[in-house]
């Protein structure tokens, strides 16, 4: 596939699609520079693209995260990549895509002796003395017809930037900061093969309380007194659990609360 991404050619990379040939991602492709890998995939997607198409990036100059937040990272410094997939799952599971990608992570680093954990809804943070923002995520839907639609899922992972001497945004670590040197091309197979993992356990029909499951135990939010700012107004209390939705459980004492989408902010116990 020749892409178009501020008028560069997007070069398959030919080694990660050898590894990956047993699961849905085998047209995996990078360009130097693009606005938004997650934009390139929407475009892609209304023109007909199939499903397990990747598409990752050295550099993004337009990087988005929650609430349309800029990122941008020096260029050739960490793992910028998006998804396009039609899960054969239920629409009202599609929110479970995001936390299933993030856990991968978790469980990749985990096999490199590094402990992070899901800050919910789509970030992962380094846990004890290194604690920090690592990675987040923004998944898009795309419409395909009446009947059917697919998922852009974006991540982005500090693999060598920002590290200590670094201005540092947002509480930001990076892998390179906590000892791990990793290219992000071995990292991107990595995940997309725990990904595959976790999106065919997903599909199963008791996926979604699997996914619950693992979450609750790798989870950096439950048990946490938080404060979940929403444009209906925010809500402060204990995050006692998971719905199979992926929903967090917010509990004031008095009432429980049921939160698709938010920011939440771990507050400092009193």
């Amino acid at each position: 596939m020749n892409g178009n991404s501020n008028h560069q050619t997007w070069k398959e990379l030919e080694l990660i699609g050898k590894s990956l040939i047993n699961t849905r991602f085998k047209a995996i492709y990078y360009v130097s520079q693009t606005g938004s890998t997650n934009s390139d995939l929407i475009s892609q997607a209304s023109q007909g693209a199939e499903d397990g198409l990747v598409l990752a990036t050295g550099h993004q100059v337009k990087g988005r995260g929650r609430l349309d937040r800029l990122w941008e990272a020096p260029p050739e410094t960490n793992l910028l990549f998006s998804i396009l997939i039609q899960p054969r799952i239920l629409p009202q599971s599609f929110p479970l895509v995001t936390p299933a990608l993030a856990l991968s992570l978790v469980n990749v680093l985990a096999g490199h002796s590094v402990d992070s954990q899901v800050k919910w809804p789509n970030d992962v943070w380094l846990s004890g003395k290194n604690r920090g923002k690592i990675a987040g995520i923004l998944a898009e839907s795309v419409k395909v017809d009446d009947l059917s639609q697919k998922l852009v899922i974006g991540m982005g992972c500090n693999v060598a930037w920002p590290t200590s001497k670094d201005e540092v945004p947002f509480e930001a670590s990076s892998l390179k900061e906590v000892g791990l040197d990793i290219e992000p091309n071995d990292l991107l197979c990595a995940v997309l093969l725990e990904f595959e993992n976790q999106l065919n356990k997903l599909e199963n029909p008791n996926g979604p309380e699997l996914l619950r499951k693992e979450l609750l135990k790798k989870s950096a939010t439950i048990g946490k007194r938080v404060l979940v700012q929403q444009h209906s107004g925010d809500i402060e209390g204990e995050a006692v659990d998971l719905d199979p939705s992926g929903a967090l459980i917010i509990s004031d004492g008095v009432k429980e609360y049921s939160v698709l989408a938010g920011d939440v902010v771990h507050l400092r116990e009193a």
